[in-house]
């Protein structure tokens, strides 16, 4: 008689020796969905229902035993899919090692960048801190991706970690990073390219070479299952590979034999491949050349000599590699307008002779150049282009900032002195405008410094509260149920307000959250002046390492109870304020609301804006003079951690320059992300053409 899904799970308990883990509240209902085997390459998969996230420490042992069961017959791994997913900060962390080392990300920056860092929960968002713009783009073109799928396997729900930048790492930490993951990569990416180069001049030398016809061993199936080099992590029986051979060796040994070594790679990663000759394979060995694309089949074991997994080969065959082709018709073949050299500082490996070369192969008839903040590779495309017969357009991609963020808004002509100020915050379920609710809205109101009102209710938001939200706000689903709506809230709000100054702390936040609730239930906008104390704190004290709202409270000894709750947010905020206008008065003489944003551009105001990618593309000769001219200013004016172009350096230098909006790091993108189609269509106008990527580049 068969047995049914959750008797199974109980077998393979009785199996696994884990008497205690039968009586475990974290396995009741436990049940086997599926188990997932694949013949060839020994891969056992067993997918689990649990009835929530285990705790770290009983996942791990549940990992360790399954191994151990099943090592002699097979490699093993687990799938848990949770009843109930939700998770805090805590569990996150505690998975992070165990999913970093199990993600398959094998660089040594990574292991490195991950082993005193872990991701956080910030207002209901994952984020991970990276010291820096380059580590920034590592992990995220590199890391997460990975990293995201193996939570998802050991049972967390499908999120994505966003990588920010630490504004506080110091210039000498950014240095010494880069240049210890630069010593690492260096050497084997120079490797490999001179090995493909001289391969190329070798071939183009001798045209009736062409790709070694050597098999070494036994013929390798079409149908064997190819192993990505990536996903290479451990030691194994028999796997296949396939391959770029960028660096040959043959040795002589003193029985007789020969060692062939080879390191490969395809373009996910790389392995050392060894091989001892047998009886005839001597000849063999010469006819295989760097360059050639072979099929490898073998055990990987960790090296003797270089404590690295090393491919011990059994069998080499030769493959003819299909070059990619571009099938568009010869009238509508596209041109590339936004392309990396090895110019742009560890974002590519290649030079423009490579690019333009492949581009003529496929027929484009135009090819563009746009390095970061930097044009140094134009004398090579210039002659890149005249060599392949393409159409060179000249180009950057900079790193474009607001000169200034405005201080306030829906600016009036009224005395700051003696004024009634509406401080409020919000607490919100996440931070979409568009998706997300507000559950909480408080507000105090002030004069002189002094509270003279308060306001403070709960929203019901009509669906459950993510674990989340709970953690970080400290509210319960109870605590909203039942309270007023959305549109009643707002009602009252807006009749608290009256015609006072409203004030808040990264304002443009909860305003975009307060409008778009407004525009949903068919009221008109906030129409009071607002005040933005981050940004009036920006520009009183440029030189502050910080501007979250407890390091403000902390600096000017202004007490904060409970930090994201909105009431206290709100009434700490209200007291900075009035520090921060009398500051503004004795040192800058305003006096009047509509004055404030006279000052939003001073004191290096462009340093604390966040920077967006653009292409700029030169059409004439004027524009390409212009183009020399920002990118100059970038780099020995407006330097700021990155070079700088503030838009208006931008729009004096436009005449001749085509701007685009890049890629996911510009600025139509993050609005439609954070604050959707309004928004992104009103940046959208500064542009001259739109930059539409693949959507797999888009998953961060």
């Amino acid at each position: 008689m068969s047995l049914d899904q959750k008797a199974l799970f109980e077998k393979l308990l009785e199996q696994l020796q884990w008497e205690e883990a039968k009586r475990s509240p974290f396995f009741q209902d436990a049940k086997i969905d599926r188990l997932e085997v694949h013949e060839q390459s020994l891969r056992w998969q067993f997918d689990i229902s649990v009835p929530k996230i285990l705790p770290f420490e009983i996942f791990k042992d549940f990992d360790a035993r399954l191994k151990a069961a099943f090592q002699q017959i097979a490699k093993v791994s687990l799938n848990i899919t949770p009843k109930n997913d939700h998770f805090n900060e805590q569990l996150l962390r505690q998975y992070w090692q165990w999913v970093v080392v199990n993600s398959g990300v094998t660089s040594p920056l990574i292991q490195e960048l991950c082993g005193n860092r872990a991701p956080s929960i910030v207002d209901s968002r994952i984020e991970f801190i990276a010291e820096n713009e380059i580590v920034k783009n590592f992990m995220t073109n590199t890391a997460l991706g990975p990293i995201e799928e193996m939570y998802q396997k050991a049972g967390f729900p499908n999120f994505s970690i966003h990588t920010i930048v630490d504004e506080t790492s110091s210039q000498k930490n950014i240095e010494a990073l880069q240049k210890k993951n630069e010593a690492q990569n260096a050497a084997l990416v120079k490797k490999a390219n001179e090995a493909i180069k001289e391969n190329a001049k070798k071939r183009a030398s001798h045209p009736s070479g062409g790709s070694s016809s050597a098999v070494i061993g036994k013929k390798i199936s079409n149908d064997a299952p190819v192993t990505k080099m990536e996903e290479i992590v451990e030691e194994e029986r028999s796997i296949v590979v396939s391959g770029y051979i960028f660096n040959k060796e043959v040795r002589s040994l003193r029985s007789g034999r020969q060692l062939l070594m080879m390191k490969i790679t395809d373009y996910t990663s790389s392995i050392q491949v060894k091989k001892f000759s047998n009886r005839g394979d001597e000849a063999l060995f010469d006819e295989i050349n760097e360059g050639d694309w072979v099929k490898v089949r073998g055990s990987v074991q960790e090296d003797n000599y270089s404590h690295e997994l090393t491919l011990n080969a059994y069998d080499i065959n030769p493959v003819k590699k299909i070059a990619r082709k571009d099938t568009a018709p010869e009238n509508e073949k596209r041109v590339e307008l936004h392309l990396h050299t090895s110019m742009s500082q560890m974002d590519a490996t290649n030079n423009i002779t490579d690019f333009a070369k492949q581009a003529k192969a496929w027929g484009h008839p135009a090819l563009a150049i746009t390095d970061h903040a930097a044009v140094q590779g134009f004398p090579d495309a210039f002659h890149a282009g005249q060599k392949n017969d393409l159409k060179m357009l000249y180009g950057v991609e900079i790193n474009l900032v607001d000169d200034g963020v405005p201080i306030t808004y829906n600016d009036k002509h009224i005395p700051l002195k003696d004024a009634i100020y509406v401080v409020f915050d919000t607490e919100t379920t996440g931070l979409s405008a568009i998706y997300d609710r507000v559950i909480e809205l408080s507000a105090v109101k002030m004069k002189n410094n002094n509270v003279i009102d308060q306001f403070e209710e709960f929203i019901d938001p009509g669906f459950h509260l993510s674990e989340q939200t709970t953690n970080l706000t400290s509210i319960t689903d109870e605590m909203v149920q039942g309270s007023k709506s959305e549109e009643e809230v707002f009602k009252l709000f807006r009749e608290f307000c009256g015609d006072a100054i409203v004030v808040g702390h990264n304002v443009t936040f909860d305003i975009g959250f307060m409008n778009t609730g407004y525009v949903r239930h068919g009221m008109s906008e906030i129409k009071n002046p607002i005040i933005d104390t981050l940004t009036l704190a920006r520009f009183l004290y440029p030189n502050m390492r910080g501007y979250r709202l407890n390091t403000l409270a902390k600096k000017f000894d202004v007490n904060l109870e409970h930090h994201h709750r909105a009431i206290y947010d709100a009434e700490t905020t209200g007291h900075l304020n009035y520090l921060f206008l009398k500051d503004a008065e004795d040192r800058y003489g305003i006096v009047y609301h509509d004055e404030l944003n006279d000052h939003m551009t001073e004191n290096d105001a462009y340093k604390h804006a966040r920077p967006s990618h653009a292409i700029i593309l030169a059409k004439t000769q004027t524009g390409l003079k212009n183009m020399f001219k920002i990118v100059s200013l970038s780099n020995v004016d407006y330097f700021f951690r990155v070079p700088r172009v503030p838009r208006t350096q931008l729009e004096k230098y436009r005449e001749g320059i085509i701007v685009g909006s890049a890629c996911a790091s510009g600025e139509v993108f993050t609005a439609m992300m954070q604050k959707g189609m309004d928004e992104a269509r009103q940046k959208a106008g500064f542009y001259d053409y739109l930059e539409v990527q693949p959507r797999r580049l888009m998953r961060h």
